[in-house]
Order: structure tokens, then C-alpha cells, then sequence
């Protein structure tokens, strides 16, 4: 008689491949018994995903099974260190930096990472609003999410769709979450004070209120999944130009900061983050690219506080830098 094969043996056993799975042990999991103060868990304890069967069908759960184990909450080292590195690079925005890094400092005295409070950045377009929360988030390690809910026209990829609709799937915050493996990444929601206030299914401020209220954070339902999900460890930066349009509840949940337009004596500072974002893009090793004296005294010059037109004017110096070099 002929030897079973490994399928036909697991078969007789009365299990498959996908047991075999579900029996290993999670690496996150394991981290989680270990170290439980610097994981969580987003979803409810004994929550489980609907089994997904090998069809021909996309597993509508895919993108964020991985909740299903414990999520590690980020914290960086040398904050201190980081921290000042951010205020060398963006000298124009130091009230900003300073909001952000509360709860990162605050770790320092209490020894476990807080719930941040919500930032509200309000300034006039080209301020480097934005750019400011990217480069803190990222230089002290966190993921970075940015959305633009000025051209948002509706809530729902922020609360999830219902099952019934066609295309239904989570919540675009929950599945970041899941992307990440991180429970408190930084999500930047641009133009917020642009947000339409009369979408079919609701307003974008009005939904908001649920992730950025310190109550309703840990309870956010999922509509898609039907589940409250925990979030109060997400970072949120939200910036807006005019902060009358911004609704009274949302105002009272952050703490605002207003940003002025950088200056000249800002932009060599400000001339090197770009260069340095500018070697990040292109995978290059940083000081790659360096400004002389006539190159940061032209950037000065015609310097008119708008951080985008400073990065187009940084950029053409960079490519011509590159021309030149295959030229030697």
C-alpha cells in the first residue's frame, strides 16, 4: 500500500493546513505576555473574525485581521535628543513642537506612554503645517498617515461602510492600525476647516468628534465591523487656515496652536530639512547634498515665507548640483 501523502495524513487527523495556523503562536502574541504594558488590544478580548474559506472571493477582512492580537504602542528613545533635532530643524514652529512632544516628554516622569491630546495646527497655506507633524512623528519613529478631509465628501471611510453596501470595508483608521501593527501611529487630517458640513451621510467635523473626544476613543464602532475598536492611542494633527469654519466641539477637543509664516532668518534651517527630506526620497545617505554660502543667501533672499515654494526653489539648486557633477 502506498504511504500517505502529507495531506491525505493531515486529513485522516481531522485537521488542514489552516489549523495548523490558528495553533501557532502569534509572535505578537508572545510579545504581548512578556511585556503587556507596551501592547494593547484594539478590538474586545474574545472578539473573533468571520472564517474566511478558501473561495473564489477576497476575504473582505483581510486588511485588518491582524487585530486579532495585541498591538504594540510605540515608544521612541533618546526623546529629548529627538525632540530638539525637530525644533533645530523647523525653528519657525517651536509652539507646534512643543504640543506634540507633551505626551513623549510626559513618559519620561510617568515611565508608560499617555493618551495625546489632539493638535489643531491653524495657519495661513504654505506655514509648513503639515510638515511639521511628518517630520516630528517621524523623527522620533512613529507611522505617518496624512488625509486631506477638505476633499472629503463623506465620513465613511472614517467610520467603515455597512455590509450591505457594495464596496463595504473598515474604517480607513482601523485598517491603519492593522497596516502598521502600531496602536498609536500619527494620522494628519489636512484642511479640516474645509470639510463639507452637508455630505449624504453626515459631516466629516461631526465624525470626527468620536476619535477625538478623550471618552469615546476607546469605544469607537467600527461600522463595518460592528465592534467598538480602541483608538485613544492615535496621535492626531489636524490643520486648518480658518479656524472659524471649524465647529465648536472639534475646537474644544484640541489644543490649537497658530502657526506664522516662517522668515528669512528661518530658511537655512528650514533649506537643510528639505535637503534632507530630498535625500530620504531618493534613498540617499544624508549629507549627500549640502548649500554654500551663495546658495542659502539666494534662498534668504527670495524667501517669501511659503515652505512649498521654498522646497521648489531647494529642488532646482539640488538638480543642478547633480548636473554639474556629470559634468566633472
Amino acid at each position: 500500500m502506498p504511504e500517505p501523502d502529507d495531506f491525505d495524513f493531515l486529513i485522516a487527523l481531522g485537521c488542514d493546513d489552516d489549523l495548523d495556523e490558528d495553533e501557532t503562536p502569534h509572535p505578537e502574541a508572545a510579545a504581548y505576555q512578556s511585556a503587556p504594558h507596551t501592547y494593547i488590544r484594539v478590538l474586545p478580548e474574545h472578539y473573533q473574525f468571520p472564517e474566511h474559506r478558501r473561495t473564489t472571493q477576497p476575504d473582505p477582512y483581510e486588511s485588518v485581521r491582524r487585530l486579532a492580537h495585541p498591538v504594540k504602542i510605540h515608544e521612541p528613545d533618546n526623546i529629548r535628543a529627538r525632540v530638539q533635532d525637530v525644533e533645530n530643524a523647523c525653528p519657525h514652529a517651536l509652539a507646534a513642537v512643543r504640543a506634540m512632544a507633551e505626551t513623549d516628554l510626559k513618559r519620561l516622569e510617568w515611565g508608560t506612554s499617555g493618551i495625546a491630546r489632539p493638535v489643531l495646527l491653524v495657519g495661513p497655506p504654505g506655514c509648513g503645517k503639515s510638515t511639521v507633524a511628518r517630520v516630528y512623528y517621524r523623527t522620533l519613529g512613529y507611522e505617518v498617515m496624512t488625509m486631506n478631509v477638505g476633499a472629503m465628501g463623506d465620513p465613511l471611510s472614517l467610520t467603515g461602510t455597512h455590509q450591505t453596501f457594495g464596496d463595504a470595508k473598515p474604517s480607513t483608521i482601523v485598517e491603519f492600525l492593522a497596516a502598521t501593527g502600531m496602536a498609536n501611529p500619527c494620522i494628519i487630517l489636512d484642511e479640516v476647516d474645509k470639510a463639507p458640513t452637508d455630505g449624504r451621510f453626515g459631516s466629516v467635523q461631526n465624525a470626527l468628534l468620536q476619535f477625538l473626544d478623550m471618552g469615546e476613543c476607546r469605544q469607537f464602532r467600527d461600522v463595518f465591523l460592528n465592534v467598538p475598536v480602541d483608538v485613544s492611542r492615535v496621535r492626531w494633527v489636524l490643520t486648518a487656515n480658518d479656524l472659524s469654519t471649524v465647529s465648536e466641539p472639534l475646537k474644544s477637543r484640541c489644543h490649537i496652536i497658530h502657526m506664522d509664516r516662517p522668515d528669512a532668518t528661518h530658511a537655512p534651517a528650514l533649506s537643510m530639512n528639505i535637503i534632507r527630506q530630498i535625500e530620504q526620497d531618493r534613498n540617499l545617505p544624508p549629507g549627500w547634498f549640502t548649500l554654500d554660502g551663495v546658495e542659502q543667501r539666494v534662498l534668504a533672499r527670495n524667501f517669501t515665507g511659503d515652505m512649498r515654494a521654498l522646497r521648489r526653489m531647494v529642488e532646482i539648486i539640488v538638480d543642478q548640483q547633480v548636473r554639474n557633477w556629470s559634468k566633472c
